[in-house]
């Protein structure tokens, strides 16, 4: 197919080789499909013009609301929210582990791969610490 197809086409730059495929059209000049051929030099007096972003509402995921709310989902501060990530949810339910920790059970039950906690709840996830729950933060006893 490239032997087929390969050409040789002239631009500024000289010549350059390319696929091409051309379909020839009563009265019309002929369809012409071109891959490549083009000059990959680079031309630092160009100049970008950015248009501004459409204003359209593109509507809000769940992922979105949790960290509009800004709060941690294990103890209800609104300190330093981070998120909390894992590669995928089997990852979750690997057989022969000890007992699921109760963020685990969170995630495996809502099936969602993130978590939204505070800076110190996410330190103690990541230690295998016990996070706090949200009656543990307003009373400050476990």
């Amino acid at each position: 197919m490239a032997r087929k197809y390969a050409t040789t086409v002239e631009t500024p730059d000289g010549p350059r080789r390319c696929l091409e495929v051309q379909v020839p059209r009563e009265g019309k000049k002929p369809l012409v499909a071109r891959f490549g051929g083009i000059s990959l030099k680079v031309n630092r007096a160009a100049i970008i013009h950015d248009r501004p972003l459409s204003t359209q509402s593109i509507g809000r995921t769940e992922l979105i609301q949790r960290l509009l709310a800004d709060a941690c989902e294990s103890c209800g501060s609104t300190l330093k929210v981070e998120v909390h990530h894992i590669r995928k949810l089997a990852d979750l339910n690997k057989k022969g582990r000890s007992p699921k920790p109760d963020w685990m059970k969170l995630m495996a039950s809502r099936q969602r791969k993130t978590l939204v906690l505070c800076r110190e709840c996410h330190r103690n996830l990541h230690a295998g610490k016990p996070l706090k729950s949200q009656t543990e933060a307003v009373t400050g006893e476990p």
